[in-house]
């Protein structure tokens, strides 16, 4: 019988009872031409035993023919050699690997594919003792053949591997196991919980062979590693809160002084849906805050913004200082400026450095209205120092920067629409203007806050 026709027909004899079941189980020991069958096993062998696919691939033209036509003999007749050993079947798919790796025929490789799936079908029956195994093998294979690949039946080879194996899963899966549930999940043939279980099953195997030093531990590490690598890329999407503290919780714990890594199980766990007030994570946070807090002391544009809020202003002016000298971000240093500006204005009593301080940071950042809207509160304080003409004339001024914050900030408008109006009653007279011999529209120097304004009148 013909290879190809014999795996052709295996998928039906397997449902066709015990007596067919058993002929594709037999061995040399119950055929009348068991000579024959020995004679091609022997004649075959020596190019198989010990060897790699690699190793039948290199092999000369003509001892590859004659390994091949010995070997389909020998499993033509007896399927299960001597009934004790799967011989002709591990043989048959190192052959057909081989063969696969010789052409570059696609659609040959797709049929050489089909071919050594069979094969592994038809050992799983006949020497079920290696099922734990062979299933892990099978998948293996698949995944890397054509017409498999990143398949659903790629797949469910993988998941029936692990599931038959439990904790005796071969490295060899981890990766592709990876692959395949991002594939699958990104392309939507599988759902969230297809890949969670999957995956959760396969890390277990994993650990538990870390864990107990198996002799290729270090295989087991690096194949976990990069089946965690792929599964990272849909992770958020498909793991939830629970998963996510079983994963980092346990870090922390080894880790509860490192910043780096406190700051990021913190954040991963809230942005997967953790809340703050999970009794889990109650230490979590505790250490979170403690060393966050102390982290950022070290950077002076937060320190500076601790002590302003604890009301030690000198301490978070030193700190603003710093803050700004080491910055070279336009938009850090004007916020700094501003905050610098509201200390000297409101708690310092120093309008000079805080109205400077207010227009260096409205020059670095366009369009912003709250510089302007101090400078315009700066001088309603000064102003009171003024004899009533000038503190009539420093309106004005006041009233110039809250309308000009307006026109540039709509954030302010409306702030800034309410110091305007009741600024408006405080202008200076006609009469007192006229007495003076001062016109509408002329320019005036308002010594006592040091601008210079163009008079108007309120009647």
């Amino acid at each position: 019988m013909n290879i190809r026709r014999n795996l052709a027909v295996v998928g039906a004899l397997l449902f066709m009872g015990t007596a067919t079941l058993s002929a594709q189980c037999t061995s040399w020991e119950e055929i009348a031409n068991k000579g024959e069958a020995e004679d091609a096993h022997v004649v075959y062998r020596p190019y198989l035993k010990g060897k790699t696919e690699a190793d039948v691939q290199a092999l000369a033209e003509e001892d590859f023919n004659l390994a091949f036509t010995n070997w389909e003999k020998a499993y033509t007749l007896a399927p299960a050699a001597d009934g004790n050993r799967p011989t002709h079947y591990i043989d048959g798919i190192i052959i057909y690997k081989a063969m696969t790796a010789k052409t570059t025929d696609t659609e040959k490789k797709t049929e050489y594919a089909k071919t050594i799936m069979g094969l592994y079908d038809e050992y799983l029956e006949c020497y079920p003792d290696d099922r734990k195994l062979i299933l892990g093998r099978k998948a293996f294979d698949m995944f890397y053949s054509y017409g498999y690949g990143f398949s659903v039946g790629t797949l469910e080879a993988l998941q029936l591997a692990i599931d038959e194996a439990g904790n005796e899963s071969e490295y060899i899966l981890l990766d592709p196991i990876g692959q395949v549930l991002v594939y699958l999940y990104e392309n939507e043939k599988v759902d969230k919980a297809t890949v969670r279980d999957l995956y959760v099953k396969a890390k277990e195997a994993a650990e538990h062979n870390i864990e107990n030093d198996h002799p290729y531990k270090d295989y087991y590490v690096s194949g976990l590693a990069n089946m965690e690598a792929k599964i990272a890329e849909i992770a958020t999407e498909v793991f939830d809160c629970d998963y996510f503290k079983g994963d980092l919780l346990p870090k922390f714990e080894t880790a509860k002084e490192d910043w780096e890594s406190v700051n990021y199980i913190w954040q991963k766990l809230i942005a997967q849906g953790c809340t703050e007030d999970d009794p889990d994570l109650a230490e979590l946070k505790t250490v979170y805050e403690t060393l966050g807090f102390e982290r950022r002391m070290q950077d002076p544009c937060f320190a500076g913004s601790v002590y302003q809020k604890d009301g030690k202003y000198d301490e978070a002016l030193a700190s603003y200082q710093e803050c700004i000298d080491a910055s070279e971000d336009d938009e850090v240093r004007a916020q700094i400026l501003f905050s610098m500006a509201s200390i000297l204005t409101w708690q310092k009593g120093r309008y000079g450095e805080a109205n400077a301080k207010a227009r260096e940071a409205a020059s670095l950042k366009g369009n912003w209205g709250k510089p302007y809207m101090l400078m315009g509160d700066i001088i309603s304080k000064r102003a009171t120092s003024c004899d009533d003409w000038n503190r009539r004339l420093a309106a004005i001024a006041a009233i110039d920067k809250y309308s000009y914050a307006r026109s540039i900030d709509p954030d302010v408008a409306s702030d800034a629409g309410t110091r305007i109006g009741r600024l408006s009653a405080a202008l200076p007279g006609r009469e007192d203007g006229f007495m003076r011999k001062v016109s509408e529209g002329q320019s005036v120097t308002v010594s006592c806050i040091g601008e210079t304004v163009k008079v108007r009148f309120r009647d």
